[in-house]
This record gives C-alpha cells, structure tokens and sequence, in this order.
C-alpha cells in the first residue's frame, strides 16, 4: 500500500543564516553603543618639585559605560582618566551635547571611578550595561570605546588570552587581571570589554607599552563589583550625597591587604625546619608583619608558614588555584574581598597549625603611593629649607627626569638624580603607627641665612631631629619652629612667618614662661632609608631666619610657609601645648577654653587666603605692645 507522502516526510528547520546573526549581533551591539560615552576631561597635576604651584591645565580623553546599583544609574571609567580632575564632561554616543559630570568615587589602586550626572536629559533612553562573569580563556571579547583619531565610537574584538593577577598602574596590591589580544589605545580606558553575551567582562584600562602587538589589559568585573558595593556602603556611612548644590566625593578606603612579606617554601630542607610534615603540608613562609596590617593584630608572626586563606590552600611558590588549570598569586584571596570581611587563616607554627580570625583592612603605608588618594604635594619652609614627606609621586617627580648621560660627571644634576633611586628601599618599611611621616629636605630657597647648604638637599636627606627633638611628621615640625600662617605679605608678616617665638611672650602659662627661644634653628638629617647612618647638621641663626621668612617667601612666590592640609594637625599640636601637653608627642588633643579662639580662627579661615592669616587671633590684638 502506498505510503501517504505527507506522513513520510520528516521537516526539519533550517539553521539562521550568517547574515541573520550579524543582523542580530549588531542589533544587540548597537544598544551596547548607546551605553557607552566619551568622557572629556580637564586635568591640573601637582607639582611635587614645587609643591605650592601645578602643572599647567591639559586635556584629555577617555570612555565610560552606564550601570545601575541599588537603583542608581552610574558611569564606570578609569581612575586615571579623571584624576587631578578640573572639570570632566560626557558625550552619548551618536549626539552632540557634552554634560557635566562629578566624580563620584575615585578608586586609584583599582584604577575605576564613579561618575554622576546630573542633567535628567542626558540618562533619557540610557539603558545600563550589565555586569557578566570573569571570561574563560580563549572566549571572544569585544572593546567598546572612543580612541584616539576620532569622534565616532569605536569597537575592536579578540579573546581572552590570559587570567592573572598584578599591580595596577597606580597601586602595590596584586589584583586579578584579564589579558586580551584586543588593541587597547589611548581613549579607550575606561571603556567596556563584552563578553559573547554582550554583559560587561571587565573595563579597559591599559594597553601593552612594548613591542607587542594587539595586547589588552582589563580590570575583571569582580574589582568592578567590589568597588561599586564600596560606594553604596560609603553612601550608607554618609547619606548626605549632596552639598551646596554639588554631587560629593566619597574617601575610597583603598584595597584590603594582610601586610605581611613572603617567601616561597618549595626546598625540601626549609620545609623539614618548618615541621612542614617532610613536605606533607604546602605554604610560605612568613618573613615579615606590618605592624598596623590586619595580620599583625590578628595574631599572625614572622616565621610562620602560611597554609591557607579562608579555605584556599596556598601552594609552596605562593599561588592558589582559581578556576580549573589555572593559578594566581595568594594575594587574590586578599585583594577580591572587601574591608571588614571576615576570613580563617591558617598557619603552621611549631608544627602545629593555628586559625586566626583575620578583618581585613587596607594598609597604612609609611611611603604614601597615589597622589589625591594617600600622598599630597605637602611642605612646610622653614629658613628657607623646603620640607616634604616622602612619597612616590615626589621621588617620581625628582626622579622623573633622568635623561642623563652614562658620562656625565658624579657631580653633576643628573648624577644625583640617579643616586636618589635608593630612596626606593623604603617603600617597604613598615609604619609603626598613623601619624609617623618620613620628612625629608627638598630643596633650598636660597638667601644669607642659609648659605651654603644649597647642596646638602639633593638627594632628599630625611630630617631626623629639629633642636635635639626628634621629627614625628610635617606637622610636628612646623608646631616645633613656630611656623605661622602667614605668608609672602602683609604687616602681621614683618615677623617672618615665625609665630610661636613671639607669642610666648603673650602666654599665661606657666611652662611658656620658662621657655626661653634658642639662638639656632638646628637640623638633623639622615639617610631616608637608615635612620641610624652618618647625620648631617645645618644650624642657621633664628633670628635672621625669622626677619627673613618674609623676604624668602615673596622671592620664590611661595604663597605660605606651610600647605593648607598642614592647618588642621597643626591645630591640633597648639591645642596640645595650650593644654600642658608634651610638645614633643602627638598626644594629648584636650581642647581648653584657652584655645578656643585660635580653633576656631583656624576652622573658618579659608584655605585659599591662608597666605594672609595667623594662627593666633590674639596677635593681632597685641601687635603694638610687642613692638614697643
């Protein structure tokens, strides 16, 4: 019997041609576009080498994408895009009109910033982006930005090339890194990295600067996360988000860190004197812990063998495993979490192994990294002497130029520029405690009263004492030579910017009255990394030094003889010695009735004019009298 041809025949549905999937592919990216923007910034870096003056403004660009967080539309960029900003735009993609944007959060060790705009215009039609899952190797990746050699947004594809963990640009912690074979250029920071979904793998932030080609670096959406609930927690802290008129910046608490130094244990003999069970039990070796890191107050030791990390075993050469057939540094189990998260150590100590409760936090560091997050161009001139603590972006900037020649003379500039590259060896000296500053001679302001030390300052010295009392930080040294408020003019400047020698005549103190001025300002220095080398002595009369403070400051245009963020720990020392306290120590802050003028003159002079204002209103009353 004949078969019906219908039932006979099987239909089957033809695949979507290749055309059809572009279609939809660039449907899909096409909304993508419209998420992202070009940020336009204008940018006014400090100048270390003259800490009182900046750079002169530059432009520049970058790309930004939008997210939405607890009901909160957002721009993610790069930390480097908008840093030292003065002001910051955006422009959607395909229109004309350029809005105001403020930063919300500036993440610097992450290398991410928040952005807020304001206009309701500009978030009309903006859909947010979102955020996807850290990309497996070998997966198809693709860069959305604004680079250089256009206005026009522009996409570049590749895959994952590798998953590791390094340094950002702007940081010392190890953070988990996504390698790509994209090309990453100049504009495109800050820009989105899609994964196949078109979710957001990860933010662009650097291309490769050597002779590679096509090589990408992003920041994986993980860091991306951590930093985005960091800004909603701060916003917790601090709901007031607006002040007069204006988004307000939130202080990032920076990346968490155990503070300890490391050294791999993979020799079988090392890890016998460990009572590592003949190689049964894997770790590293504990060489060093940072007296304020969390590890410390944990309970972690030098000499410990480290095992593992909430529950992650750390291997002999230092790394743990992330996801099948790959590994990253320990410190990923560090550096993904956020502050106040709560972890299990364990470490083998005696052969024993021990749990700890480590909370993270991030690490004070005794070299502040990152200006505008934990350095500052701070000073203070005392004599003329130029005074700063140190930091990296300082040693960049006196370091920065070295174009030297190999047969230069050892006497020369550039030779000395390249024998300050010791001062690296203190980037890891630990801080034993918040306020301990390196305070180190810059440069010399020349004039009479300090000639011939123009020379001694050139390869940074650290101020050790300042007559006989050792130097805590910026701040104790100007509460130690009286530095005053005032600056380069005016009549309450005739007595040199030195206020604390004449106003002890004015004190009701009865310790004030026993203090008689020394004849000399003497200074200490020593080798920033070795506190205990040879010392160096400059001694300069402190009476010419005072009646010449005024002259030095008008003659190099320095504004004041100490930074405005030098006002507030200062008040506090004059709030110290009002109430009895030790000059010499940070502690002792009990306010008085005494000093409740000069706080209060202190809190409401604004930092801008400080150039024109004493620390003590009283001296002005008594002017007069101390000139009869």
């Amino acid at each position: 019997m004949p078969q019906s041809s219908k039932s006979s025949k099987t239909v089957v549905e033809a695949p979507p041609s290749s055309s059809r999937l572009i279609e939809a592919e660039g449907t899909t990216l096409e909304r993508a576009l419209h998420s992202v923007v070009k940020v336009y910034v204008h940018v006014m870096e400090s100048d270390y080498r003259s800490p009182w003056q900046n750079y002169m403004q530059e432009e520049c660009t970058g790309s930004g994408f939008a997210v939405e967080i607890e009901g909160q539309m957002v721009l993610v960029t790069n930390a480097h895009v908008v840093a030292s900003f003065t002001s910051c735009r955006v422009r959607k993609f395909g229109e004309v009109a350029k809005y105001k944007a403020e930063p919300l959060l500036i993440a610097h060790a992450a290398d991410l910033a928040l952005l807020a705009v304001d206009d309701a215009p500009f978030w009309k039609s903006m859909e947010p982006l979102e955020l996807g899952e850290l990309p497996r190797l070998y997966s198809n990746v693709a860069v959305v930005g604004y680079p250089f050699g256009g206005e026009s947004g522009c996409v570049t594809r590749g895959v994952v090339s590798r998953v590791d963990t390094t340094t950002y640009v702007r940081g010392a912690e190890e953070l988990l890194v996504v390698q790509i074979d994209a090309a990453i250029n100049a504009g495109n920071s800050g820009g989105p990295a899609l994964d196949e979904d078109f979710k957001v793998a990860g933010v662009a932030f650097s291309g490769f600067a050597g002779s590679a080609d096509n090589v990408g670096f992003v920041i994986p959406k993980s860091v991306v996360d951590n930093v985005l609930r960091d800004w909603v927690d701060l916003q917790g802290a601090a709901p007031l988000l607006r002040k007069g008129g204006q988004q307000r910046r939130q202080q990032w608490p920076g990346l968490c860190n155990l503070g300890i130094s490391t050294q791999t244990c993979e020799n079988p003999a090392l890890l016998r004197k460990l009572k590592a069970g003949g190689g049964e039990r894997e770790g590293v070796l504990v060489t060093k812990v940072a007296a304020m890191g969390c590890a410390k107050a944990a309970g972690v030791r030098s000499g410990d063998m480290l095992l593992s990390i909430d529950g992650t075993s750390v291997a002999g050469d230092g790394t743990v495993p992330l996801r099948k057939s790959e590994r990253v540094n320990f410190d990923h189990c560090v550096t993904s979490k956020r502050r106040h998260t709560k972890v299990e150590v364990k470490v083998l100590r005696d052969g024993e192994e021990v749990a700890l409760q480590v909370t993270l936090q991030p690490l004070p560091r005794l070299v502040p990294l990152i200006d505008g997050f934990d350095a500052a161009p701070s000073y203070v001139v005392v004599a003329g002497l130029v005074f700063m603590p140190l930091s990296v972006p300082l040693i960049s900037a006196v370091c920065g130029d070295d174009d030297s020649d190999a047969d230069s003379d050892d006497d020369s500039d550039d030779a000395v520029v390249r024998d300050i590259h010791y001062l690296r060896d203190v980037f890891d000296k630990d801080k034993p405690d918040k306020e301990t500053q390196i305070v180190v001679w810059t440069q010399t302001l020349a004039h009479d009263c300090n000639f011939g030390y123009e020379r001694l300052c050139r390869k940074l010295p650290r101020l050790h004492k300042f007559n006989s009392t050792p130097v805590k930080n910026l701040a104790h040294l100007a509460f130690l030579a009286g530095v005053s408020g005032g600056g380069g003019g005016g009549d309450d400047d005739k007595r040199g910017g030195f206020g604390r020698r004449r106003r002890r005549k004015k004190q009701t103190n009865d310790n004030e009255k026993k203090t008689t001025p020394t004849e000399f300002y003497e200074f200490e220095f020593v080798a920033a990394h070795a506190a205990a080398s040879d010392p160096t002595l400059v001694v300069v009369d402190r009476k010419e030094a005072d009646d010449a403070q005024r002259e030095i400051l008008r003659r190099a245009k320095v504004p004041a003889p100490f930074s405005p963020d030098v006002r507030a720990p200062l008040k506090a020392f004059l709030t110290a010695a009002e109430a009895g306290g030790d000059h010499d120590l940070l502690g002792g802050k009990k306010k008085t009735p005494n000093t409740k003028k000069k706080q209060q003159h202190l809190e409401e002079t604004d930092e801008n004019d400080v150039a024109d204002d004493e620390l003590n209103d009283d001296d002005d009353d008594d002017d007069d009298d101390d000139d009869d």
